[in-house]
């Protein structure tokens, strides 16, 4: 995962002294392979045992691993540079901004993609007895969605959004299920609680957020961080989906190809959810 979508995923989970040096290195950030820690410290007005813990949280053993990750990330010509969008912006300069922003956060997710993990849980939702979807406010609305789209391909598939839901599955979790948990924050209690849960039954686990240091992390076979777009949140008082849509639009597309490659020249007709001869 790039240097710098590690910093914007952990970035609302770290003390004021870290978020100092990470707002300066992601806006500095080919400065920032030029120096070291010291000045990176002082440039940031932070001790420099705040840079080493920055570096520590994102991953990385220490602030020179840290620069060395950051330069590999900043070695090529960037096209679109992420700018604030400023209350004296004009409309069409807010929609320069956004879709510069939405296209960076995009290519960072893809940056970071598993290829292979995705590819696993593909063939584990194809083979699945059932797939359950498990999200919250808008997270919901989009494993609705994913569902209807897994229905249409003939999989059975289950939404829960709710704690009710929760208490309903929780025990019913087994092997031969399909567990997939989306949160932009990762830190949902509710879901947490799913995904143990699944997992304990025996189920296979996927898990989508935007925070790197997700409590998923430790417990779900496949883990997938997506980029976060700050601004979105600033003015729409939450995170945007636009990256969580489009990997499980992928997941989507490699399940599907899947299925009708095994059909050989049946053709999937999504009004009617079957599959018939060309």
């Amino acid at each position: 995962m790039p240097a710098k979508m590690k910093i914007r995923s952990a970035y609302a989970t770290l003390p004021s002294a870290e978020r100092k040096v990470a707002d300066f290195i992601l806006e500095n950030s080919e400065r920032a392979t030029r120096m070291v820690i010291n000045e990176i410290a002082e440039a940031a007005g932070v001790s420099v045992p705040s840079v080493t813990r920055l570096a520590r949280k994102l991953g990385y053993s220490g602030f020179l691993d840290f620069r060395v990750a950051l330069a590999s990330g900043t070695a090529n010509i960037e096209t679109r540079k992420n700018t604030a969008i400023l209350p004296e912006d004009d409309e069409e300069t807010v929609i320069e901004k956004t879709y510069s922003a939405t296209v960076n956060a995009l290519e960072d997710t893809y940056k970071a993609l598993d290829k292979k993990a995705l590819i696993a849980l593909a063939k584990a939702v194809e083979k699945a007895d059932r797939i359950f979807l498990c999200g919250n406010a808008s997270s919901a609305l989009l494993a609705q969605d994913v569902a209807t789209e897994l229905h249409m391909l003939g999989l059975e598939a289950i939404v829960i959004t709710d704690p009710i839901a929760m208490n309903v599955y929780k025990r019913r979790f087994e092997h031969g299920d399909v567990f997939i948990g989306i949160s932009r924050t990762g830190r949902n209690k509710m879901l947490n609680e799913a995904l143990k849960a699944a997992k304990q039954g025996g189920a296979t686990c996927g898990f989508l957020c935007n925070y790197i240091n997700a409590p998923a992390t430790q417990i779900a076979d496949y883990f997938f961080c997506t980029s976060r777009l700050d601004d979105f949140k600033t003015i729409m008082g939450r995170e945007t989906n636009n990256t969580m849509f489009s990997l499980m639009n992928l997941l989507i597309i490699l399940v599907a190809r899947s299925i009708k490659q095994k059909q050989g020249k049946q053709a999937f007709i999504p009004e009617t959810g079957l599959f018939e001869e060309e």
